[in-house]
């Protein structure tokens, strides 16, 4: 039986003691030992003696009074030394945590296979990849659940083969990826997407548009199709429900294929990434913010009407998987199995003599982030897999705001006239959409950067100094990309976005668009791209473009209080304006207004937009009371979800659809043969 406290479990010794109040901190050490000597001596008086025949006595020398304590104090001291020498980092607190009232009492073997699993450095290796032709990698996942302490709280977590985050993809441009899916789990259907990536319809992975979700103890095949023209910092998350906020997602890069080649076919060394941004190595960092209640309890949370719509505001980052909180910090009224640990930070062990290519990715359910690095300068690269433009500023070390489902590349080069000692880097929460005040969360984390592995006892992790900084939001695209944007495009639409609390939602906070909240199909229970447009039910708000491939204008005006970072499926978007009204609604219509609104009035009608600006995006964060003006090629066929990118926005009907190059009169599929005819998918949980 167990008590439970925010931050202590306190077990009783015993099998079947009740538990008791809560021991005070200072008579922890006092009656752990206490308990134990108790559980020694009923031990020592188990059994009745053995009886012995008599016989007769004999003198016998004085013999020292037995020690058995000694015999198990030196075994202990034995074993935990060879602990703290295998790993310092983990096991040595999982041991003496518990006689220093931190914790509770843990079993090694549990924290050995969880550990097992757990890889914070994720290194990447593009010299297996750019060199050689495109090939076909096969892989097989099985998705499960386990319990995992990612910052020390226990929760349990998405595994795929028994890793979270999920196993990383490497693969150059035009290989294909065939991944087969199991879903052993018992109640959570599972879908995957592949974030930013311009793959074909069907192999999508957004559940209820262009698959069903795979059912428990059903499999499914991906079969992906890396584009020739795509390369750059992607990742895969769970698109059906809201498991993407227990940890079913992984980091996803396509190497650029170097440039030159032999009379052979093989790739010669020289004229890839690594030669073009002048760096050495390159490090996967998955970035996001964490709850620690199960995904769909934190969903509900924000359902319930006495929460007033006020998004869930998190309780913990991680960086690949680990963290760290402070047990201390836990809220009472949500006890937590909490225990405190040594965080592994070596995502973040450089070289001294090498630079870095970092890609980032924001894996996170609510806020964005900026990095900080105390005695680094960074070169931006690329954002969402597209090049940038080359930044001439000097001595930057921080970048951001970062926000969900966003992703950005850069060059990490240590400082000369720092020197080589430790540095750190400071992960800052962007509180924006932060309405209410957790006291469990530590928005801005500090971790130490260690060169060659060395540590400094001497020195302090210092808070980075800030020198210079780069706005992601405010950086074109590189020329190269610019050249691809027209003048004009071939058709504009117009829609509107806000969250609504309405009776007839029982007060509940609702997305919408154009007054549409989006939902799975219902009648019948078949994914979108199967089913004709005009047997769609009215959950399904859309834009039909033309037929062939065009240019198209979307202007997306948010209503709302809070800003959303709006994603579109299987297109990259150049963003021509953002405006944020002080006043006012901050709307935008083209087919009303002779310029922009916020735009000078003096405005040329006819190009109101600074091409040269622009930024080749696929999500984009639009401010409350803003709007914002896309332009894309409509050239990828299928029903494509354009939707915002904070989990509990998404699953609250924050989305519509795009019909790229359908039937013009709705009343064809674009792929019937998803789903053998008569049948459903299987429903949908929150």
């Amino acid at each position: 039986m167990t008590c439970r406290s925010p931050c202590l479990r306190v077990f009783a010794l015993r099998k079947g003691a009740p538990c008791g109040p809560l021991i005070p901190p200072d008579r922890r050490h006092e009656e752990l030992e206490l308990s134990i000597m108790e559980s020694q001596k009923s031990r020592r008086r188990r059994g009745p003696p053995t009886q012995e025949p008599p016989q007769s006595p004999k003198q016998v020398a004085p013999q020292p009074p037995p020690r058995p304590w000694l015999t198990w104090s030196l075994a202990t001291v034995l074993l935990l030394g060879l602990t703290y020498f295998l790993r310092p980092d983990i096991y040595l607190t999982n041991w003496i945590g518990p006689l220093l009232g931190h914790g509770h009492l843990q079993g090694l073997a549990d924290d050995i296979d969880q550990e097992a699993t757990l890889r914070p450095r994720i290194e990447l290796h593009p010299e297996h990849h750019v060199y050689r032709a495109p090939v076909t990698h096969y892989l097989d996942w099985r998705v499960t659940t386990g319990q995992r302490r990612p910052d020390g709280v226990l929760k349990e977590v998405f595994l795929i083969n028994d890793l979270f985050p999920g196993p990383t993809i490497e693969a150059r441009s035009g290989d294909t990826l065939v991944i087969t899916v199991i879903n052993s789990m018992t109640e959570h259907p599972v879908a995957l997407h592949w974030h930013g990536l311009h793959v074909p319809n069907g192999v999508d992975g957004a559940a209820a548009v262009s698959q069903c979700p795979i059912a428990p103890g059903a499999q499914y095949v991906y079969n992906v199709s890396l584009p020739a023209t795509q390369s750059g910092t992607f990742w895969y998350h769970a698109h059906a429900g809201v498991s993407r906020g227990d940890g079913l997602y992984g980091g996803l890069v396509v190497h650029a294929p170097a440039s030159k080649s032999t009379v052979r076919g093989l790739m010669a060394r020289g004229g890839s990434d690594l030669d073009r941004y002048g760096y050495d190595k390159e490090l996967l960092l998955l970035i996001g913010d964490w709850y620690h209640p199960p995904a769909e309890d934190v969903l509900a949370w924000y359902k319930n009407p006495g929460n007033f719509g006020n998004e869930p505001v998190p309780d913990s980052l991680l960086v690949n998987g680990v963290g760290k909180f402070d047990c201390g910090m836990a809220v009472r009224a949500r006890p937590l199995d909490c225990i405190p640990h040594l965080m592994d930070s070596s995502f973040l062990n450089l070289d001294p003599n090498r630079s870095y290519r970092i890609r980032v990715v924001n894996t996170g359910s609510l806020g964005g982030f900026s990095l900080d690095f105390d005695r680094e300068n960074l070169e931006l690269l690329q954002v969402d897999s597209v090049d940038v433009e080359r930044s001439q500023q000097k001595d930057v070390n921080r970048v951001g705001i970062l926000y969900p489902g966003q992703r950005m590349d850069f060059v990490l080069r240590p400082s000369a006239k720092e020197g080589k000692g430790p540095s750190s880097m400071m992960v800052e929460l962007d509180q924006e959409c932060f309405k209410y005040m957790n006291p469990a969360l530590t928005p801005d984390q500090l971790f130490p950067i260690y060169y060659n592995g060395i540590s400094d006892p001497d020195r302090m992790t210092l808070v980075p100094s800030i020198r210079n900084k780069l706005n992601i939001q405010e950086i074109p695209s590189s020329a190269s990309i610019l050249a691809t944007l027209p003048e004009k495009a071939d058709e504009t639409h117009v829609v509107y976005t806000k969250i609504q609390k309405m009776a007839r939602n029982n007060n509940s906070p609702y997305g919408y668009f154009n007054m549409t909240t989006w939902k799975p199909q219902s009648d019948p229970l078949v994914p979108l791209i199967a089913l004709p447009r005009e047997n769609w039910d009215a959950n399904q708000f859309s834009l039909t473009t033309g037929p062939g491939s065009r240019w198209v204008d979307l202007v997306v005006n948010n209503l709302d209080e809070g800003p959303h970072p709006f994603h579109l499926h299987g297109h990259h978007f150049f963003i021509l304006a953002i405006h944020e009204s002080t006043f006012g609604w901050g709307s935008y219509n083209p087919f009303e207004d002779p310029v922009p609104t916020g735009f000078d009035a003096e405005t040329d009608p006819a190009q109101p937009y600074d091409l040269s600006r622009a930024a080749l995006r696929d999500t984009v964060q639009i401010p409350s009371r803003g709007y914002a003006v896309l332009r894309f090629r409509a050239d990828n066929p299928g029903i494509w979800l354009f939707h915002c990118h904070i989990l509990w926005h998404l699953a609250t009907g924050m989305a519509m659809l795009i019909d790229v190059q359908g039937d013009p009169a709705g009343l064809v599929a674009h792929d019937a043969s998803v789903l053998p005819a008569g049948e459903i998918c299987p429903p949908l949980r929150a």
